[in-house]
């Protein structure tokens, strides 16, 4: 796997997690498929870590996203971000 496929790749999984983030809790719950089995989704970054001379930045990238499938495994309190919108971070 090249570094420009790592790099896109992450990207596409960061854009599958900001979905899952916005969505209700009872609706994650109910869906199935990959996009919800967030197994499938940490096994994807955990590949990309596992490359020989990743770059930094790259591995940077990879951790933080590993850090918001840990989130949204133990989801906090919702608390609602400006504009209204439901955030699923804790609250602090």
């Amino acid at each position: 796997m090249s570094d420009e496929f790592a790099e896109r790749d992450l990207a596409h999984i960061g854009s599958v997690l900001s979905h899952l983030e916005h969505l209700a809790d009872g609706v994650r719950e109910i869906e199935t498929g990959a996009m919800f089995n967030l197994n499938y989704w940490r096994d994807r970054v955990s590949a990309i870590l596992a490359m020989p001379l990743l770059p930094m930045h790259i591995e940077k990238q990879a951790k933080d996203l590993l850090g918001r499938l840990d989130r949204l495994e133990r989801p906090g309190p919702c608390t609602k971000a400006s504009g209204g919108a439901e955030s699923w971070f804790p609250a602090h």
